[in-house]
C-alpha cells in the first residue's frame, strides 16, 4: 500500500488547523473587511499567515508529543530523516526556522499565482475563500513538519515504561513523511501533461482554440460558459481514477492483514457504512458526486475571481491544483468506506479467505 497517500500524522491535527484557521480568518475580517486586498497586502499576509500558523501549530504539537514521549508511546513506524535530525530540538528555535522557511515559500507561491493569473486586487469574498484554502493547506503541512521533526529517534527515544494493550498498538501507527519525493514530482508532471492533452481534446470537440491579441490561446472549455462541461468530464475521470486506485490499495492491505486482524481493528461508522461496498456501484456514486460538484464549483470559482476565461496555461495550472485539492478529501472518504467491517468481510469472502 502507498503509505505516502493514505497514512496520517501520528497525532490528530484537527485542533491545530482549526485554531490557526480561526485566527487567520479573524485577521482577514480585521484588516480586509469590507474593501478586500491588493497585491502588496497579499504578499504581507503570506508572511504573517506563515508566522502565525507556525507559532500556533508548534505550540500545540510540541507539548502533545512531549507528553506522548513521557508515556513511552512514541511511534516506531517512522521514516528516519537526516535532514530533520540536523534541525534544532528546541521548539522556539525550530519554530523560527519553520516560520522563515514557510514565509518565504508562501510569498513565492502567492506572488507567482497573482502574477500568473493577472490578479492585482481581490474583493473581500474571493479573498477570504482563497485565504481559507491556502491557510488550511499551510497549517496541515506545518503540523506534519512539526510532528516529523519530533518523532525522529534523536528526540523521540525515551526510557519510559513500554505501554501495553491498545496503547502499545498506537505506537505502530505510521507517521507521514512530508518531505517532497521524486515520485511526487513525477505524478505532478503526469497530471499536468494529462490535463494539457484533455484540454486540447475538449477544445477540438467543443469549439476549438482562439488566439488572443496578447498572444495567449483560449480553448472553449476554459471559458466560464464552457467550463461546466469540463467539470463534468474531468469529474468523471478523477472519480474513476481515484476510486480505482484507493480501492485497489485497500484491497491489498486487507488481504495482507487477514481476517481476524482487520475485523478486530475495524469499527462501523454510519457516516461511511451506508455507501455501496461493491466497486462499480461505489465508483458510480463517487464519480457522480465529483462530476456534479466540479460542474458547479469550477464556474463559481471563475465568477468569484472575476475570470471570464483562462488561457491555455492558466487553465492547466488551475485544473491541476483543483484535482490535487479534491483528490485528498475524496481519498479520505474512500479509505474510511473501505475500512468498514462490511467491506472487509465482503473483500475477504470474495477472495475465499473466510
Amino acid at each position: 500500500m502507498n503509505k505516502r497517500q493514505i497514512s496520517l500524522p501520528y497525532i490528530d491535527n484537527a485542533i491545530a488547523v482549526l485554531i490557526t484557521l480561526a485566527i487567520n480568518i479573524g485577521v482577514v475580517f480585521l484588516f480586509n473587511y469590507p474593501k478586500g486586498i491588493n497585491y502588496s497586502g497579499i504578499i504581507w499576509d503570506s508572511m504573517i499567515c506563515a508566522i502565525i500558523t507556525t507559532i500556533v501549530n508548534m505550540g500545540i504539537v510540541y507539548p502533545k508529543l512531549k507528553k506522548i514521549r513521557a508515556n513511552g508511546m512514541m511511534p516506531v513506524n517512522v521514516p528516519e530523516s537526516k535532514l530533520m535530525q540536523r534541525l534544532p530540538k528546541n521548539p522556539i528555535i525550530l519554530g523560527v526556522i519553520y516560520a522563515v522557511v514557510f514565509a518565504v515559500v508562501m510569498v513565492c507561491i502567492n506572488a507567482l499565482i497573482t502574477w500568473f493569473f493577472g490578479i492585482q486586487n481581490m474583493t473581500f469574498l474571493p479573498w477570504i475563500i482563497y485565504k481559507l484554502i491556502y491557510a488550511t493547506v499551510l497549517s496541515i503541512k506545518i503540523v506534519e513538519y512539526c510532528i516529523f521533526r519530533y518523532v525522529q529517534p534523536d528526540w523521540a527515544n525515551s526510557n519510559a515504561a513500554a505501554p501495553v494493550g491498545k496503547e502499545a498498538d498506537m505506537k505502530k501507527n505510521p507517521v507521514k513523511n512530508p518531505l517532497p519525493k521524486i515520485s511526487l514530482f513525477k505524478e505532478m508532471y503526469g497530471a499536468v501533461t494529462g490535463n494539457l492533452a484533455l484540454n486540447i481534446i475538449f477544445g477540438s470537440f467543443l469549439g476549438g482554440a482562439v488566439a488572443q491579441p496578447d498572444g495567449s490561446v483560449v480553448i472553449y472549455p476554459t471559458t466560464v460558459e464552457g467550463i461546466p462541461i469540463t467539470g463534468l468530464i474531468f469529474g468523471l475521470i478523477v472519480g474513476i481514477l481515484v476510486t480505482n486506485g484507493v480501492m485497489k490499495s485497500l484491497k491489498a492491505t486487507i488481504l495482507s492483514y487477514g481476517t481476524a486482524a482487520m475485523l478486530e481493528a475495524s469499527v462501523k461508522d454510519k457516516k461511511f457504512a451506508w455507501m455501496p461496498k461493491r466497486k462499480l456501484p461505489l465508483m458510480c456514486l463517487i464519480t457522480f458526486c465529483v462530476m456534479i460538484f466540479s460542474a458547479v464549483a469550477l464556474p463559481v470559482v471563475m465568477h468569484l475571481f472575476g475570470k471570464p476565461f483562462f488561457n491555455f496555461y492558466q487553465f492547466t495550472i488551475f485544473i491541476t491544483v483543483y484535482a490535487t485539492l479534491i483528490s485528498k478529501p475524496l481519498s479520505y472518504v474512500l479509505i474510511q468506506r473501505c475500512l468498514q467491517p462490511d467491506f472487509i468481510s465482503y473483500t475477504l469472502k470474495k477472495n475465499a479467505i473466510v
